[in-house]
């Protein structure tokens, strides 16, 4: 019998992590131009990311930020969206 590995179901937020750690970082960058500060907030960022999304379900980062920011113009977030829109 073959072994199946422990962390078959542990999810990846490989995605996650690049998506806010390249925000942050080119965010700094193209406001402030300073890159120890932009690699220390993006240290920040990755540190931040993982200690709150730690034992939440895949994608958690994502419906946080749609939540807060939304996607763009076409994909009103909740906040911002009528309550009864059909």
């Amino acid at each position: 019998m073959r072994m199946v590995p422990r962390n078959i179901d542990r999810p990846n937020r490989n995605a996650e992590y690049a998506f806010t750690m390249l925000t942050v970082y080119y965010t700094t960058m193209f406001t402030i131009g300073d890159v120890l500060l932009a690699w220390g907030l993006t240290i920040l960022s990755g540190y931040l990311t993982y200690r709150l999304t730690l034992n939440k379900p895949e994608g958690n980062a994502y419906r946080v930020w749609y939540k807060r920011f939304g996607f763009g113009k076409m994909l009103p977030n909740p906040r911002r969206a009528p309550k009864f829109e059909v």
